[in-house]
């Protein structure tokens, strides 16, 4: 199934908000292995696959790449330093602190320079993300 462009962007600018580079819709490999963030539970709640869990050999298109991420599989081992939204619950219980001395939000926000609105997310690059799609209201309403 070939993506149209509308499709294309809208893929890659939900992965950049996961933290996959932007170009990975260009250059995907065929078989790649991810990273459960948020472990698999039965209805039960009974943990059938850890967090950490290495998933091998599965397809890398865009897409599908797309609906793992939404469900917590993502290219990079879960840790402390990870700024997603499983991580980042997970480590809520301890205050982490910057390099600088700040405390960590779990929130991250960026300002934009034409209405001077907030944009938030739970990561930097979620944020940036959400801020590119900020932009195209102004150049709507214009």
């Amino acid at each position: 199934m070939a993506l149209t462009t509308r499709e294309r962007i809208e893929i890659r600018e939900q992965l950049v908000g996961q933290g996959y580079a932007w170009e990975y819709v260009d250059g995907w490999q065929p078989k790649i292995s991810l990273y459960r963030h948020a472990a698999t539970l039965t209805q039960d709640g009974v943990v059938i696959s850890p967090v950490g869990t290495k998933v091998e050999n599965l397809p890398g298109n865009p897409d599908y790449v797309l609906r793992k991420s939404r469900l917590g599989l993502l290219p990079y081992p879960p840790g402390d330093t990870c700024e997603c939204r499983w991580c980042a619950s997970r480590n809520a219980h301890a205050e982490p602190v910057t390099e600088s001395g700040e405390e960590y939000t779990a929130e991250e926000s960026v300002i934009c320079q034409e209405c001077g609105d907030p944009v938030m997310a739970l990561t930097k690059a979620g944020a940036l993300s959400r801020l590119r799609v900020h932009m195209k209201t102004h150049q709507v309403s214009e």
